[in-house]
C-alpha cells in the first residue's frame, strides 16, 4: 500500500506532542516548545504540515484588510494517519463559497510573502474551471506530502483559492531564481494533476506580487481619497 493511501484503520486517536529544548538550550518542562509528533505505530511525514484557512469579503477594498489577521491556523499533522483523520473532517474546497482559501504549509512557515522562507521565492499558478478544485487539491496535497516533487526543501506549501468565476491552485517554493527547481516543480504538477499539454501555467515571484500590490494601493489612493495605504509588511493582502 502506498504510504499516503488512506489507512484502513481510522480509529480516532489524539495527536501526541513532542517536547523540544528551548532555543537557549535549557530544558525547563514548563517552558518548552511543543509540536505535533506521530503516535506510536504511525507513519511519519518527512515534514510536519499546518492547515490554514482564510476568507475575505470581495466587495471590500483589499487595502483595508489585514491579511495576517484574516488567516486562521486550523491544525498541524505529523503522520499519514493524522493527515487522513484531519483531512476527512475538512470541507472540500469545491463546497466552499466566496473568496475562501485553504493553505497547507510546512510547519513554521506562514502562507505570506513576507515569511522568511517565502521572501525569495515564488509560486506556480493553475487556474481551474469550476468543479475541479476538490480533486486537484487532493492530488497536489498528496504529491507534496509524499515528496513527489524531488526538490529537497524547496517546497513551502500549496494553496487552493475559491473564486466566483474560477478556482486557483498554487504551489510555493523558496527560490524563484532556481530555474532547474521551478521547472521540475512545473513538470511534476503536470504529471500528478494529469494536465493537458495546452494547460496554461504561470510562475509569479513573490517580489512581483508585492510590486503589483504597491501599484494597486497607489491606484486605490488615486481613485478613493478616503482609503489609506496599509502598513507593510504584515498587512499585505495576497492577490492572485
Amino acid at each position: 500500500m502506498n504510504q499516503l493511501e488512506r489507512p484502513i484503520d481510522e480509529e480516532e486517536e489524539d495527536q501526541s506532542e513532542c517536547c523540544h529544548d528551548n532555543i537557549d538550550g535549557t530544558n525547563n518542562n514548563n517552558n518548552r516548545r511543543k509540536t505535533v509528533c506521530p503516535a506510536a505505530g504511525e507513519h511519519p511525514l518527512q515534514y510536519n504540515y499546518t492547515f490554514w484557512y482564510s476568507r475575505r469579503t470581495p466587495s471590500r477594498p483589499a487595502s483595508t484588510q489585514s491579511y495576517e489577521q484574516n488567516i486562521r491556523q486550523i491544525g498541524t499533522v505529523a503522520s499519514v494517519e493524522q493527515f487522513w483523520r484531519f483531512y476527512s473532517h475538512l470541507v472540500r474546497p469545491g463546497d466552499l463559497s466566496g473568496h475562501s482559501d485553504f493553505h497547507l504549509f510546512k510547519e513554521g512557515i506562514k502562507p505570506m510573502w513576507e515569511d522568511e522562507s517565502n521572501r525569495s521565492g515564488g509560486k506556480w499558478i493553475i487556474r481551474l474551471r469550476k468543479g475541479l478544485a476538490s480533486r486537484f487539491w487532493e492530488n497536489i496535497v498528496l504529491a507534496m506530502l509524499g515528496e513527489q516533487f524531488m526538490v529537497g526543501e524547496e517546497i513551502c506549501g500549496a494553496v487552493v483559492s475559491i473564486r466566483f468565476q474560477e478556482d486557483i491552485l498554487s504551489i510555493w517554493n523558496r527560490t524563484s531564481s532556481d530555474q532547474t527547481t521551478t521547472s521540475r516543480i512545473r513538470d511534476t504538477l503536470r504529471r500528478v494533476l494529469n494536465l493537458p499539454a495546452n494547460t496554461i501555467m504561470e510562475y509569479k515571484t513573490h517580489n512581483d506580487s508585492l510590486r503589483y500590490y504597491y501599484y494597486y494601493c497607489i491606484l486605490l489612493l488615486h481613485f478613493h481619497s478616503d482609503e489609506h495605504l496599509p502598513e507593510l509588511p504584515g498587512q499585505v493582502e495576497r492577490l492572485i
